[in-house]
């Protein structure tokens, strides 16, 4: 009955999945083990925490013990308190219901893998932290006010709010995107180079230190942001308004180069784009980055996005040639942009990955055609994260999809009440969430609260007013998913993913300024993305309800198996070997 584990990897988490023959009666649960590789040699293992103690309880909120006192009634976890560059392996150990350890059925070590190790290919992929926001401000609390009630513990966080304290949580909930992007903007100034934006709003006051530091050097399309008609109001006096307008006035003042007017189209359609292209000094494009994140307090921190890099001069030529078609069409769509719009560019790297770049708006929903190719061509699985995409579009593929019985198809759809308008504004709104791919028995749908920060001050006092109501033990607290991801069979020969600005809807077919990217047979990236999903999925799945409430003790283990047994192939969960070094590179 010995546990067999893979471990999967991205720059900040590591996604654990194990599994056993069958569930031994005995046992109450699973204890994890990590080591870390300094220079040649691996460090002592220690215990993961657990958050929850054992058995089928509600969520908690901050208190914790180790695995091996509270053993995870699960069989994967996302082990979030690594990140980049971390050298690590795992085990998995059964806990007998005496609370001693099943030494016995131990899994073996896993190969080391190390978090954000440099890609062989042209892609890196960035995420931030935004489903962590409600346990990070609770239990920052507990650590900055101990032995306080929570409720003092907020007045006093709140009323000492300094711009220091400020920085340590929005560092923390950016994750890796905020330094990547500052960095990128930092290192274009150092070098001469020039950068070419493409962005739907600009908000967030680094970023925008970051371009107006290029002065004449950053060249943007600042869209108008998402302006909403009026009661009585032509379309045309609506697109008069700027949300970028403070912005605007400062990369001006710089000198940017920026356009008075430039994509002023909301409310309808948007100009939705996130790129930004990096050149050299003689203005030819380097890298691009693309991706979900808007520049904005809430794109990076009370979000779920991503950023995707791609260090090819090729692929960043596109952009670059679209960022100059946008330019020239000032306001409007000629139905030259749309007509080149619906030709995609493809291209091979010197690492044999193979990508193809689409923008839109296009004709004849071209791009939405492609989309529902890529999840058609599915043999083991699709993941998927996805921002308001309607019901048609390719969620409609997928749920498609989802009705092909060899198929894994999971991922989490957000829904604002409010549509674009509910992305950046109002401190907290409510947010429908949809599952896809879980047991039966899980809800499908629920409706939650999110937080929604910019405009204050500060900030974290937005993300801290959600600890007042219930310790986040119920439904309070959530990030939007605003990541647009595909993912098709990550762990295959030819993996697939798909991201950028694009949602997968109508909308941003025959509407928008939009772009998304299609990337094949890049492994770690399509494991880094899969990682990002998979862990997502199961922070909202955990919070829809236990799927198993009548059963307790081994019983309730046994469902769990029971219900992994459809996404075994999927993962790769297979019976141990005797090679203590398999690898999970070396297992594809």
């Amino acid at each position: 009955m010995s546990c067999s584990l893979v471990v999967y990897v991205n720059n900040d988490d590591a996604l654990l999945i194990w599994s056993v023959e069958a569930i031994v009666a005995q046992w109450q649960g699973f204890a994890v083990q990590r080591k870390h590789k300094h220079g040649t040699g691996w460090t002592e293992a220690i215990w993961l925490e657990n958050w929850t103690t054992a058995g089928p309880q509600a969520h908690q909120s901050g208190t914790h013990q180790s695995s091996r006192q509270w053993p995870f009634r699960c069989l994967t976890w996302t082990d979030h308190s690594v990140s980049q560059g971390d050298c690590v392996s795992y085990r998995v150990i059964p806990i007998l219901s005496d609370g001693s350890i099943d030494e016995s059925n131990a899994s073996q070590w896993s190969g080391e893998q190390t978090l954000g190790a440099p890609s062989t290919t042209p892609y890196s992929a960035y995420f931030n932290r935004g489903f962590v926001i409600s346990q990070f401000i609770s239990r920052y609390l507990d650590q900055r006010f101990p032995g306080m009630s929570r409720s003092d513990a907020l007045a006093a966080f709140k009323s000492g709010l300094s711009d220091s304290s400020e920085e340590a949580i929005r560092h923390f909930l950016g994750g890796l995107i905020r330094p990547t992007m500052l960095e990128l903007l930092a290192s274009a100034k150092a070098d001469g180079g020039h950068i070419y934006a493409a962005l739907f709003e600009l908000a967030d006051p680094e970023l925008q230190a970051g371009l107006t530091a290029l002065g004449p050097r950053a060249h943007l399309v600042l869209a108008n942001g998402s302006s909403e008609k009026r009661k009585s109001e032509t379309t045309a006096d609506a697109r008069k308004r700027d949300e970028n307008r403070t912005a605007r006035a400062a990369l001006a003042a710089s000198h940017c180069d920026v356009e008075a007017l430039n994509r002023f189209v909301a409310p309808q359609p948007l100009a939705h784009n996130k790129f930004m292209v990096v050149t050299d000094a003689q203005q030819t494009p380097m890298l691009v980055w693309t991706g979900s994140t808007n520049w904005t307090p809430t794109g990076l921190c009370t979000q779920l996005n991503n950023g995707l890099l791609c260090q090819d001069p090729d692929v960043a030529k596109a952009y670059l040639t679209q960022w100059r078609a946008l330019r020239a069409a000032a306001s409007g769509h000629p139905d030259s942009l749309t007509s080149d719009n619906s030709k995609p560019a493809s291209f091979v790297s010197a690492s044999g990955v193979r990508t193809t770049v689409q923008f839109t708006r296009a004709n004849k929903r071209v791009d939405l055609a492609a989309l529902g190719d890529v999840v058609a061509a599915a043999k083991l699985g699709v993941l998927f994260l996805m921002f308001m995409p309607g019901a048609a579009g390719a969620l409609a593929d997928v749920r498609a999809a989802a009705k092909r019985p060899e198929l894994l198809v999971r991922g989490v759809v957000s829904t604002l009440p409010n549509g674009p308008a509910d992305e950046h504004t109002g401190n907290t709104t409510t947010l429908t969430t949809t599952l896809l791919g879980g047991p039966p028995s899980l809800p499908k749908t629920q409706t939650v609260d999110v937080v929604q920060p910019q405009g204050m001050e500060h900030v974290a006092a937005g993300w801290a007013i959600e600890t007042t109501r219930q310790q986040f033990l119920s439904r309070i607290g959530y990030a939007i998913i605003h990541s647009k991801v595909l993912v098709v069979d990550p762990f295959s020969d030819d993996p697939v993913v798909v991201t950028g600005s694009h949602n997968f809807s109508i909308s941003a077919s025959e509407d928008n300024d939009e772009n998304y990217i299609i990337i094949r047979g890049d492994h770690k990236l399509a494991e880094a993305y899969a990682v990002n999903i998979e862990s997502a999925w199961r922070h909202y799945a955990a919070r829809m309800g236990n799927p198993h409430t009548s059963l307790r003790r081994s019983a309730y283990l046994e469902a769990l198996l029971e219900d992994q047994q459809r996404e075994k192939c999927f993962w790769g969960v297979s019976p141990p070997s005797n090679d203590l070094g398999t690898s999970n590179e070396m297992r594809r």
